[in-house]
C-alpha cells in the first residue's frame, strides 16, 4: 500500500501533468502508469490522453448549471491492470466502467453539478 508521502507525490505528478495537458496541443502521457488529470471546463474536448496501459478521450458540455463529461477509455498493455477514468464533482466522484483486458473499451458519460470538473486517466 503506498505511503502518504508517495501519494503526496503522485498527486503533485498529476498536477503537473494536467497543467501540460491544459497548455500543449500534444496529446498527453505519463511514465509508469501515473495518473493523468484535467481540469475540464464547458466546450472543452480531450483527445487522445495516455498513461502507461491506458488511452482515453472525452468531451465537456454544460448546461443547467451542470457540467457533462462523456467519452471513452481503453486498456492498451497485457499487463492484468484495467484503464479507468474518473470525475469529481462538488457532489461526489464518478467512475467509469474499468476497460480491461487489453483493447477493451469501455464509454462512460458522467454529469454533475458546476462549469468545471477535474477528470482522471488511471491505470490500477
Amino acid at each position: 500500500m503506498p505511503s502518504i508521502m508517495n501519494k503526496r507525490l503522485a498527486i503533485a505528478g498529476a498536477l503537473a501533468a494536467g497543467a501540460l495537458v491544459l497548455a500543449g496541443a500534444a496529446p498527453a502521457s505519463a511514465a509508469f502508469g501515473d495518473p493523468i488529470q484535467t481540469m475540464g471546463s464547458c466546450g472543452q474536448v480531450v483527445n487522445d490522453v495516455k498513461v502507461s496501459g491506458g488511452q482515453a478521450s472525452w468531451s465537456h458540455s454544460c448546461s443547467g448549471g451542470n457540467i457533462r463529461v462523456s467519452g471513452w477509455v481503453k486498456d492498451t498493455k497485457a499487463d492484468g491492470k484495467c484503464a479507468q477514468v474518473k470525475a469529481e464533482y462538488s457532489n461526489g466522484t464518478q467512475w467509469s466502467a474499468r476497460a480491461c483486458p487489453t483493447n477493451d473499451r469501455k464509454t462512460f458519460d458522467f454529469n454533475g453539478p458546476g462549469n468545471s470538473v477535474p477528470v482522471y486517466l488511471f491505470v490500477s
